[in-house]
């Protein structure tokens, strides 16, 4: 996808510690990085003192509602973070507020369906115990996708749960896909070789059963 956008302004929701920002940092980009958690801020901004100016201005906490920067970016990205976000529509508004009418946004969601996700129920059901953990770790992969789960309330959460949901959701909010990429996260098989290399069968497999896509879109000229 690096292909799609040249360097500029990014900002990562989700950064966690800040990898994303740093490789990005290495080919041109002016990083921004925002995170629910202050203790990866803090991280983000330590790891940021030999590399970047400010990071204090550029790591910054966020809320579930409220992202800490103003302007507009050249490139944002949210990996890894719709399905801890309860309301994927709100967060799709309130991110492309950010974005330049040039930029370009990339997201990535779980297909809770996958093959990834039935190799791990098959795993966890071998493994039986009867005790709450264990029902609690399948209720989590047969729901979500995620052995953990996430703290969204599964029973009001307005959540895209595959590639053609997020895709839709994208396209009723005026982008249009630009590129995408779906991991299948298994070992055997060699099935995440090489993702970008896929032939239209290989795609169109990887999009049905891969347990992550990734998407970039960009905002539909009037």
């Amino acid at each position: 996808m690096s292909g799609h956008i040249s360097p500029g302004q990014m900002l990562d929701i989700g950064c966690g510690a800040g990898q994303l920002c740093f490789e990005l940092a290495t080919r041109g980009f002016d990083v921004y990085g925002a995170d629910l958690s202050a203790v990866q801020i803090e991280m983000a901004i330590q790891s940021a003192r030999r590399l970047l100016d400010v990071p204090e201005q550029r790591f910054r906490l966020c809320t579930p509602h409220l992202l800490p920067f103003e302007g507009h970016f050249d490139l944002i990205t949210a990996i890894g973070v719709m399905p801890y976000v309860e309301d994927h529509s709100g967060f799709l508004q309130r991110s492309l507020s950010l974005l330049k009418p040039t930029g370009m946004f990339v997201a990535s969601c779980t297909n809770a369906l996958s093959l990834f996700t039935l190799m791990a129920v098959t795993r966890h059901v071998w493994s039986f115990r009867p005790d709450r953990t264990w029902f609690s770790v399948l209720a989590n992969l047969v729901q979500t996708g995620l052995w953990s789960g996430t703290c969204v309330d599964r029973r009001t959460a307005r959540q895209c749960g595959s590639a053609a949901a997020l895709d839709r959701l994208c396209d009723q909010s005026g982008l249009t896909i630009v590129g995408a990429l779906d991991l299948y996260n298994v070992v055997w098989g060699l099935l995440d070789r090489s993702p970008s290399q896929r032939g239209q069968l290989g795609r169109i497999l990887s999009r049905h059963l891969g347990w992550n896509h990734i998407g970039a879109y960009r905002l539909r000229r009037c």
